[in-house]
């Protein structure tokens, strides 16, 4: 099969490079795994920035953090994160328009909407595959295919009058190791020393963004600090919101400045923080599919979750679930967590959990075939 036999796919992600959020892992992630995948030529298109990779292709557009994209917003009444969209097509559409693709796979809304009023004006035929991370409940109208990734969001969509024939139920593919050797107590404290975490207390670690209205890092403060002189040293990874400096003083008037670490990680350093902690918490109420939470768990660690039936179906039995909304129901389970860490048959079971279901190796076939069905315009095999 020559290359242009192949189905051509476009990752468009605007935040590539700069942002950390599930889309821009996923981006990567997908693509890494499906590269070298027979019948599939796929092409990542980012926004550019300080963490962009050599073989992602930089779009230039206005940041949503930069000052171009907040006064322009202001100016237009629109979101700045809009405004990052709308001038990532522009410089995008030429990319459409030279090489036209088979499948554009996207996360983010709005260009993806622009990318369906440019091919209803300009009769291109490619096909739009909607990664629908963020469990969006606007209308399915402008994509051929939504990739719902969990039974929540697909039940919630067909309870909200979508078609069941236009979507698929396809999880986040997650990177996780074949093999998996608990990590030893050495290998724990080499961990925390190399993120700077002084040694003595058990280590609870919580990734998300640090704010209070979604990840709700507050809560975790306040559960943390209720447990006195036997709490742990909290561990707060993620990328900074406006609502970061209310949490770091929330954190250092109820833990003091010794007893918390709040940081924007890197990838090599999640892998450290993952190793290095005893117990795992996500207190968010709602998550569009809840990546860190699988991460945590085919790292072998305890984790403590919010109720519902993603988190059900993402950690099965494998996971302390609680009504998080409640005061005292996070400090109550993290005794149980910590009595159950460093158990080696409890640690292997949680990371069997996941790579037996999540991983790219257990998931590779269906993606491909998932592109290979919407570039044809039909549903997968397997759905």
């Amino acid at each position: 099969m020559t290359a242009r036999e192949a189905v051509r796919v476009y990752f468009p992600c605007t935040g590539l490079g700069r942002q950390r959020r599930g889309f821009e892992t996923f981006t990567r992630s997908c693509a890494a795994a499906l590269r070298g995948e027979p019948g599939l030529e796929i092409t990542v298109f980012g926004g550019g920035g300080p963490d962009s990779r050599p073989d992602e292709r930089t779009v230039p557009n206005a940041p949503r953090d930069g000052l171009t994209a907040r006064a322009v917003g202001a100016l237009t009444r629109r979101d700045p994160y809009f405004v990052e969209q709308a001038t990532f097509f522009a410089a995008f559409l030429p990319r459409l328009v030279a090489a036209p693709p088979d499948v554009v796979y996207f996360a983010d809304l709005s260009l993806g909407n622009a990318c369906w009023h440019w091919r209803r004006i300009s009769g291109q035929r490619f096909r739009l595959l909607f990664y629908n991370g963020g469990a969006t409940t606007m209308p399915f109208t402008r994509c051929d295919l939504v990739q719902q990734v969990s039974p929540e969001h697909f039940d919630s969509a067909l309870a909200r009058g979508e078609r069941a024939d236009h979507q698929v139920l396809l999880p986040h593919g997650v990177d996780v190791a074949e093999d998996y050797t608990p990590p030893t107590s050495a290998q724990r404290a080499a961990a925390r020393q190399e993120l700077g975490i002084a040694p003595g207390r058990p280590l609870l670690l919580s990734v998300g963004m640090l704010d209070a209205q979604v990840k709700r890092m507050d809560y975790v403060i306040r559960e943390v600090a209720s447990l006195g002189a036997a709490r742990p040293h909290l561990l707060l990874a993620g990328a900074m919101s406006r609502q970061t400096p209310e949490i770091l003083v929330l954190a250092r008037e109820m833990l003091g400045a010794n007893d918390f670490t709040a940081r924007t990680l890197s990838r090599a350093e999640m892998a450290l923080a993952y190793r290095a902690a005893d117990a795992f918490t996500l207190a968010s109420l709602r998550e569009g599919f809840g990546l860190a939470m699988l991460e945590a768990l085919a790292a072998g660690l305890p984790c403590i979750v919010h109720d519902t039936p993603n988190t059900r179906y993402l950690c099965g039995p494998h996971a302390e679930r609680a009504d998080l909304r409640t005061s005292g129901a996070l400090a109550v389970r993290l005794a149980v967590a910590f009595a159950e860490r460093g158990d080696p048959q409890a640690m292997r079971a949680r990371h069997e959990w996941v790579r037996s279901r999540f991983s790219w190796g257990a998931l590779r076939d269906r993606y491909a075939e998932l592109l290979r069905a919407c570039a044809a315009g039909r549903r997968p095999e397997w759905a």
